[in-house]
């Protein structure tokens, strides 16, 4: 049987300046015969193609000779990649091989994706990588306090899953880019990631695109990994504000989501005044917590700048993306 035939899943990795990262990210995998790992690297000038080839001498690198981005870079990789799943993995995220294969069997039993359940060490915030479609209920629930009773309802389920409730396997609307598998049929029947924006929401209208072809999203409590959010590509020291999420999330809803200028108001005006509530809160606690102070103080200018940035964006209905277009590659900038 050949190398091709015997691999199961195809592990693709796209690395820009990862190089304090990377290893952690490789080597619980990197000697798993039926496990391959493909690496795209972004133009990197660190260490980021050492550390791979010190810890995964096995991997197939693929050099560009520029930072494609997020989904450009998976896209790239996964036409090099001969697995019969495809996991899309951050260089800042780690998931064992039992759990990669756990992840398998879950695409086996139907699902069009799985993902596993992440943990994020130290971070505040009380949220999973995972949950509802980012309409305008679901973020209202999300940024005003609704979804705190979803534990008893899933009618005010936010867009985001919370930690504080009991977690089982179960279908959800999206999962992270972080740690996502997915039958490398469908994915190149759908046409791989949308590389409508930079980086940020691909992942999430890939699983909506999943979804309306009428597969599932899993998030399994079978399967855990680590994913410590911000440390893939964003330079020592850099602390700047990146708001592409939020501003790439209203281009996502208002392109695939809403059917109206009223709609696309409604939800900009609801989430920035969420996320200014909490920028608010995170002032009051500056106040209150006075030896963590500079963090709170931190915090708070974050949350008011992402909410400036999504005021800032057009209500208008959106453009559509020519093919290979990137749009909003000024915010993606980390």
């Amino acid at each position: 049987m050949s190398e091709e035939r015997r691999i199961r899943v195809s592990v693709l990795v796209v690395t820009y300046n990862s190089a304090a990262v990377i290893g952690r990210c490789l080597q619980p995998l990197a000697d798993e015969p039926d496990i391959e790992i493909v690496v795209l690297d972004n133009d990197s000038h660190d260490a980021t193609l050492d550390t791979v080839n010190r810890i995964a001498p096995r991997a197939r690198v693929i050099r560009s000779s520029e930072n494609l981005g997020f989904a450009r870079g998976v896209n790239a990789a996964a036409a090099q990649a001969c697995g019969e799943h495809l996991l899309l993995l951050n260089p800042d995220a780690r998931i064992d091989a039992a759990d990669v294969r756990a992840l398998g069997r879950v695409l086996d039993e139907g699902a069009g994706i799985a993902a596993p359940v992440l943990e994020k060490p130290g971070d505040r915030l009380t949220i999973r990588e995972g949950g509802r479609r980012p309409d305008l209920w679901r973020v209202f629930c999300h940024y005003y306090g609704l979804s705190r009773l979803s534990s008893t309802s899933g009618a005010v389920e936010g867009l985001y899953l919370l930690k504080r409730n009991s977690f089982v396997s179960r279908d959800v609307d999206w999962v992270s880019g972080a740690c996502l598998m997915t039958h490398a049929e469908l994915w190149r029947e759908l046409g791989g990631l949308t590389t409508r924006w930079f980086m940020y929401a691909e992942d999430l209208e890939y699983c909506l695109r999943v979804q309306d072809a009428g597969h599932r999203i899993v998030m399994s409590a079978e399967a855990s990994g680590v994913h410590t959010i911000g440390e893939s590509s964003a330079p020592s020291g850099d602390r700047r504000p990146n708001s592409a999420w939020v501003v790439n999330l209203y281009d996502l809803y208002k392109w695939r989501i809403s059917r109206s200028r009223i709609q696309n108001l409604s939800w900009k005006f609801a989430v920035s005044g969420g996320l200014l509530a909490r920028s608010a809160a995170y002032r009051i606690r500056a106040v209150q917590d006075r030896p963590r102070r500079r963090s709170w103080l931190e915090e708070s200018r974050k949350f008011s700048s992402y909410a400036r940035d999504l005021l800032r964006v057009p209500s208008g209905l959106p453009k559509d993306a020519e093919p290979g277009e990137v749009i909003d590659r000024e915010h993606a900038r980390t």
